[in-house]
């Protein structure tokens, strides 16, 4: 091959091209956040997202989290089927408030009305990201192939639309 088109910039030494990665029409349709936003009243709108397997350390971190910070916050946890009771348990545990679920099935809406996401870098949840114009906290799948997910959070990082 003459080139490689990746999804984000820096993933092979040369020729590559960076091409990004398609999102769904009903993400990238999502209002901008100078719209979504304005005038926006109330506490904090939190995302967490641990995947569709969940995320264990998502599910225990993030009440905690809370909990420590006493933060004002609408809480909304997708936290993949097998998880439920192990997250709903940490949350009840922390005396935080949050709507847990396995599975949102409507992710335009969830992040249209998130001000803030906390999950993984995967390239494609990435990708979404950028696309809705929603900042994140990027926590990488410490197991991923190459850290590649890391790589991922990372060109987010540079670009001041996540913290790692």
């Amino acid at each position: 091959a003459r080139r490689v088109l990746t999804g984000f910039p820096g993933s092979f030494a040369s020729g590559e091209e960076a091409v990004g990665n398609p999102v769904r029409a009903e993400i990238a349709a999502i209002a901008p956040p100078e719209q979504r936003l304005a005038g926006r009243d109330g506490p904090l709108r939190l995302l967490v997202l641990g995947g569709s397997q969940g995320a264990r350390v998502l599910n225990r971190a993030v009440p905690q989290a809370l909990a420590a910070l006493k933060l004002d916050a609408q809480v909304r946890h997708q936290c993949g089927e097998k998880l439920r009771a192990e997250a709903d348990a940490a949350y009840a545990q922390a005396g935080v408030q949050a709507s847990v679920e396995s599975f949102i099935a409507d992710m335009a809406a969830a992040y249209a009305w998130a001000d803030l996401v906390v999950c993984r870098a995967g390239a494609s949840t990435l990708a979404e990201l950028c696309a809705a114009g929603v900042g994140s906290v990027l926590v990488p799948f410490a197991a991923a192939v190459d850290d590649h997910q890391t790589r991922n959070a990372e060109y987010l990082v540079e670009h001041g639309a996540a913290v790692l």
